[in-house]
């Protein structure tokens, strides 16, 4: 009776274990991570609820205006681009839109609202801003200046993936 007793004891704690361990390794948590191009080493995330929309937004640095890129998560953790909203059609700024993208103006922004069939991009690259950039994430109605969690002049990769629990404990997190 005493060894059918330890034997149930035994199992039930390694199948609690085992099930601790998927748990908190196995990711299973969407994520966008912000990684230093060069190491490669994770610099920041930030937790992926339901709302699969982000904005990068930004000041433009000879216009010194606002300028809106908005993206959306796909199931295969690329991201697709949705809009690009800013207020100069001068240096470094689209005049019109191409192919199936759409553009428009309106409350004296410029939008172009891209197609349907727009490209999905596996990561973004970009370069926090140093001066008057102000690199920002925007995402479900939160703010995150890039500079405060990746420093100003960083070469950085943006992307989509799943992270475990223990990844996420070990990384710096952008939300609370």
């Amino acid at each position: 009776m005493k060894k059918s007793r330890y034997k149930l004891v035994v199992a039930i704690s390694l199948i609690a274990v085992t099930a601790l361990s998927v748990l908190i390794f196995y990711p299973n948590r969407t994520v966008i991570t912000f990684q230093h191009i060069r190491s490669g080493e994770e610099l920041a995330y930030l937790p992926i609820h339901q709302q699969k929309h982000f904005q990068i937004r930004y000041i433009h640095s000879v216009h010194l205006s606002e300028v809106i890129e908005e993206f959306e998560l796909q199931n295969d953790y690329s991201i697709q681009p949705k809009k690009l909203i800013y207020e100069d059609t001068a240096i470094g700024m689209p005049s019109n839109a191409y192919g199936e993208d759409t553009f428009e103006m309106k409350d004296e922004k410029y939008i172009i609202t891209k197609g349907p069939n727009t490209k999905t991009l596996p990561s973004i690259n970009l370069s926090v801003g140093q001066v008057r950039s102000e690199h920002t994430i925007v995402y479900d109605g939160e703010s995150y200046v890039l500079k405060d969690f990746v420093g100003a002049g960083t070469s950085i990769k943006i992307e989509a993936r799943d992270m475990s629990i223990w990844q996420m404990w070990k990384g710096v997190k952008m939300s609370e």
